[in-house]
């Protein structure tokens, strides 16, 4: 029987390495809190949750998943918010796939910055898409 090897990051995150989670999760938390100006703790007294997502994601773009672990937001709570966020216009998701920083698997960026939507919806493969 054959078995594929996992990529180095996957097993990182296997053999338990909550370091490097914990360094991912101090990190979006600094790009939040530089570009708001604000601690993670007075945004979450001033700001509802959903508005917490929304603007976290104007400073950083991530998987949510990651967003979720570094602002402790609930991911059932935040598919919710996605989704509202994307009907309405105020969030894009990445076309490709990146590996999520946070879970070592495949996932899409997200982003609320309008800045961010032109990359995000632009795919980085070669490969040509065939139509019927």
């Amino acid at each position: 029987m054959e078995t594929k090897s996992k990529p180095s990051l996957i097993k990182s995150f296997e053999k338990g390495q909550g370091k490097d989670k914990q360094l991912i999760k101090q990190f979006i938390q600094r790009q939040v809190e530089k570009g708001t100006g604000q601690s993670i703790l007075q945004l979450k007294e001033n700001h509802s949750e959903q508005h917490l997502f929304y603007i976290a994601l104007k400073h950083i773009t991530t998987t949510k998943k990651a967003l979720c672990k570094a602002l402790d937001i609930n991911i059932d709570n935040a598919c919710r918010y996605k989704r509202e966020l994307e009907l309405n216009g105020n969030l894009v998701q990445s076309i490709d796939e990146i590996v999520c920083p946070y879970t070592g698997f495949m996932a899409h960026l997200i982003s609320t910055n309008p800045k961010e939507f032109q990359r995000l919806q632009k795919s980085n493969t070669n490969q040509t898409k065939l139509s019927l």
